[in-house]
């Protein structure tokens, strides 16, 4: 059992970089409706009192602080994005007022192999049956909304994989090739499977339109050994899922890692937090268009110039789209002004690009 080699498949669906269109966006969430309703954050995860609160507190806060363009999510818990290994095994820890913490489970690659001989029930594992419940109080609670199933999330292959296997993941590759191939298949098409799974709860078809993949551990892995070590996998995590368009978030790059995104066929790449890289290595290195997003550590150490700076010349430089997600920390008065400060500039980009300007005089 292996994946179909990449060279075998029928390309996917890949728009030319130059035809894309700028667009931008800044999300607004749950983390953040907590804060402003002094809500405790680990309590927006699986308190239905708390998420409540936080929402119909936070949310109206929110867009006072924000306005009205950003793209604000909820009611619902604060996303979760072990929920795939959590229904094979892997425990959920909760930490007070932090983020959700998974221990790996399948202590070798036998183990590992043997485990996934069992079928999974998705529906009556892990925290999924407790995670329907709280949906469903939550639809009942919002009647006026589109509440869709969500929060129990799945991330890709080599993430997956080391979420169970823990640091020995590493050197799994060198120590028996043939078993972490056999590992590595069953991993990704019980993704595969889970993703099938939530789209059914959804009533949307098993075969999407378009897919997503996080999968920021695949950076952890030489460039040198994506073609055997990474890329057959998140190719079969396509492949089995959709025929049309492939967008991916991988932090942690280094330029040598992106010719592989062409090989991999992405319409879209979210490169994420990848301090080695500029916007001049993907425009340069690959064809696959790119956003460049201003992380929350940029958003606190830059000045309003080089926001407005970085949003000009990461387009000018081939980005497609530029975008910032609010957070936990992105709430103080000299944060919320510059996330005006970012939203501004990209509104200065479109406006000029719109009006004929070329890409390369945004930096003008």
């Amino acid at each position: 059992m292996s994946p179909t080699p990449i060279s075998a498949r029928t390309p996917p669906p890949r728009p030319d970089r130059n035809s894309v269109p700028f667009s931008w966006y800044v999300t607004c969430g749950m983390p953040v409706y907590a804060t402003l309703a002094k809500v405790r954050f680990d309590r927006v995860f699986t308190d239905f009192d708390a998420i409540v609160e936080a929402f119909g507190r936070g949310e109206p806060r929110a867009r006072e602080l924000f306005g009205p363009d950003l793209r604000y999510d909820g009611p619902g818990w604060t996303g979760i994005s072990y929920s795939h290994v959590n229904c094979l095994g892997a425990p959920l820890i909760f930490p007070e007022d932090s983020e959700v913490a998974v221990r790996p489970i399948h202590h070798s690659l036998d183990e590992g192999i043997a485990a996934f001989d069992r079928t999974t029930d998705w529906a009556q594992t892990g925290m999924i049956p407790f995670y329907l419940d709280l949906w469903a109080r939550l639809k009942q609670a919002f009647p006026d909304r589109t509440l869709p199933f969500r929060g129990c999330g799945l991330e890709g292959p080599i993430t997956t994989a080391w979420e169970l296997r823990g640091h020995d993941f590493f050197t799994d590759t060198c120590d028996d090739p043939g078993k972490y191939h056999e590992y590595m298949t069953r991993v990704t098409r019980s993704i595969v499977d889970y993703s099938c799974f939530l789209r059914r709860v959804n009533g949307e078809p098993e075969r999407a339109k378009e897919m997503s993949m996080c999968d920021d551990i695949s950076a952890m892995i030489s460039p040198a050994r994506w073609p055997e070590c990474v890329l057959p996998f998140q190719d079969e995590y396509f492949a089995l899922q959709t025929d049309g368009p492939r967008h991916a978030h991988i932090e942690g790059f280094v330029p040598a890692h992106l010719p592989h995104l062409d090989t991999l066929g992405l319409a879209m790449f979210d490169p994420s937090v990848s301090p080695r890289l500029r916007a001049t290595d993907l425009r340069d290195r690959c064809s696959v268009p790119f956003w460049w997003r201003l992380n929350a550590m940029q958003l606190r150490d830059f000045t309003t110039g080089q926001i407005r700076q970085y949003v000009f010349a990461g387009v000018a430089d081939g980005a497609s789209g530029v975008f910032l997600n609010t957070f936990r920390d992105t709430l103080s008065a000299e944060a919320v002004t510059k996330v005006h400060v970012f939203m501004q500039a990209a509104r200065d980009v479109a406006a000029r690009l719109q009006d004929g300007c070329p890409r390369e005089r945004l930096r003008d």
